[in-house]
């Protein structure tokens, strides 16, 4: 059984703070920004936020709707939902609230777009998500989803052995580890015609501590030794590896991210 992430990134507030710092990466910037462009938002409209986490795209997105438009944020952890309504403090457009993908507090075509970034990896049950989706956008809404195939991790080290042990007892932290090779074929039998695919590549080839594969580093350390799926000397050897390589300057690190792009069947803009 996979640990609810809840459980394995938003344990506390000082978990949450550790996410939040993640986010703010330029690696997760650049996301941020492809996301937005590709959603296009116009000022006036209504947008949900399924799994916000600490409220970043949410206050970003609600500066781009403007005060004629809505952001709502939805977060299953209260340490990430608070430190979101600390980010969207003074937007009066934004707003957060408890809520899960598969039973969203939200009306019958209540939204121009449902936004879900990083978090359908994490639901069991992803098709009773995309119909909530579905549900909750009007004729013609946008669906935008971002999901990580983790079979995608290239990553330099002097044991690739341990590495691909340390990748698979990774794999144990959510349901659907490589989701996004299914999503075009759950998204049609939703009724959703996808729009834009387009893989989001996170690239590092120096290990600074403002950097995704930085951070992911002690986020994945600490799950596989306490999911059991990795021994605590085999784990603390792969960090000092991969400490090494950074004063070598002979890090490498990527993962490949993928953006679906789709529109409620029938309708149109």
């Amino acid at each position: 059984m996979s640990t609810p992430p809840s459980e394995t990134l938003f344990a506390d507030d000082a978990a949450a703070r550790r996410v939040e710092a993640l986010y703010r990466t330029p690696d997760i910037v650049a996301q941020r920004a492809a996301i937005r462009a590709n959603l296009a938002l116009v000022p006036g409209e209504r947008v949900l936020d399924v799994g916000c986490g600490p409220g970043l795209l949410c206050a970003e997105m609600a500066e781009t709707v403007g005060t004629a438009g809505e952001v709502v944020g939805i977060d299953t952890a209260d340490s990430m939902l608070r430190i979101a309504g600390q980010n969207g403090s003074g937007l009066r457009q934004m707003s957060v609230r408890s809520g899960e993908a598969t039973s969203l507090p939200a009306d019958n075509g209540a939204f121009d777009a449902v936004v879900c970034t990083q978090v359908l990896e994490y639901v069991p049950d992803v098709t009773a998500a995309l119909a909530e989706f579905r549900r909750v956008l009007r004729p013609g809404g946008r669906l935008l989803l971002v999901d990580t195939d983790w079979a995608s991790c290239v990553w330099a080290s002097a044991d690739d052995a341990r590495m691909r042990r340390i990748i698979a007892a990774w794999d144990a932290h959510c349901p659907h580890p490589q989701l996004p090779r299914t999503l075009p074929t759950l998204l049609a039998a939703a009724g959703f015609d996808l729009v834009h695919v387009e893989a989001l590549p996170l690239l590092s080839v120096r290990r600074s501590e403002n950097t995704y594969c930085a951070g992911m580093t002690d986020v994945i350390a600490r799950f596989v030794v306490r999911s059991g799926g990795v021994a605590p000397e085999e784990a603390a050897a792969w960090r000092d590896d991969l400490a090494r390589r950074e004063a070598e300057g002979t890090t490498f690190f990527s993962l490949s991210r993928f953006m679906f792009l789709a529109r409620c069947e029938g309708g149109g803009r």
